[in-house]
C-alpha cells in the first residue's frame, strides 16, 4: 500500500470520529495493524476492505484509488451491487466467526504436558536412608546412633535437586539444608564448631545471586 492510501484511510477513519483502537476492535484486529495501513506499510486483505466498506459507506475501488472515485463508486455500489455487497459481508463474518472458534480451539486443547518418569531409586531413596541409618547405627554402636542421623538430611537435597536441575531453577535447592548438613559433620567429626558457623552466611549470598539471575 502506498502513503497516499493510508493516508486516505487515516482520513477516513477520522471522519467517521474512531481512533485506532476502535477501529481494530471493529474490524478484530489490533491497533498496530490499522497503523500500518495507514502508514503505508501494509496492505489491508480483500475481507478488510469489504469491512472498511461497508463501515465508511464507500466502494472498495474508491478506497484503492485513494478516494478519487467517491461520489461514483458510492453510488453504484449503493444501487447496482447491494446484493452483492451483503452477500459477501455476511460470508466475511461467517469466515470471522469461523477463524475465532478455530483459535479458541487451538488455545483450549493443549496437549497436557507427559509427567516424568521416575527410577526406582527416586521413589526409594528415603527407605534407603534409613536402612543406611539402622546399619550405621549398628556397627558404631551408641556413637553411629548419634551422629548417623544426619544421612536423613540428604532426603530434602536429593529431592530439591534433581527437581532444581530438572527445571534449571537453583532457588528450589534446599541450600539451607546443605549448610547446616556440613556445619554438623565438621562439628561432629572435627569438632570444628567455631568457625565453621560463618558458612550459614552463604545462604543470603546464595539467594540473592538466584534471584539476581532470574532478574536478568
Amino acid at each position: 500500500m502506498s502513503i497516499k492510501q493510508g493516508d486516505y484511510l487515516k482520513e477516513l477513519r477520522i471522519k467517521n470520529h474512531l481512533s485506532q483502537e476502535k477501529l481494530g476492535e471493529r474490524l478484530g484486529l489490533s491497533r498496530q495493524s490499522v497503523s500500518k495501513w495507514e502508514q503505508g506499510y501494509a496492505t489491508p486483505d480483500t475481507e478488510n476492505l469489504l469491512k472498511l466498506s461497508e463501515l465508511y459507506g464507500v466502494s472498495v475501488d474508491t478506497i484503492l484509488k485513494c478516494g478519487e472515485t467517491e461520489e461514483t463508486d458510492s453510488r453504484e455500489f449503493s444501487e447496482n451491487n447491494e446484493d452483492k455487497a451483503e452477500s459477501d459481508v455476511s460470508e466475511g463474518k461467517e469466515n470471522k466467526a469461523e477463524t475465532k472458534i478455530i483459535f479458541i480451539e487451538k488455545q483450549d486443547h493443549k496437549e497436557p504436558k507427559p509427567h516424568k518418569k521416575r527410577g526406582w531409586l527416586f521413589i526409594s531413596y528415603p527407605i534407603w536412608m534409613v536402612v543406611l541409618y539402622a546399619v550405621i547405627g549398628s556397627f558404631f554402636g551408641a556413637k553411629g546412633w548419634i551422629t548417623g542421623w544426619l544421612v536423613l538430611l540428604t532426603i530434602p537435597l536429593f529431592y530439591t535437586g534433581v527437581i532444581a536441575f530438572e527445571k534449571k531453577k537453583p532457588v528450589i535447592f534446599c541450600y539451607p539444608v546443605l549448610v547446616t548438613l556440613i556445619y554438623l559433620m565438621c562439628g561432629f567429626f572435627a569438632n570444628l564448631w567455631h568457625p565453621m558457623w560463618i558458612i550459614f552466611l552463604t545462604i543470603p549470598i546464595f539467594y540473592i545471586v538466584c534471584v539476581t539471575r532470574k532478574i536478568k
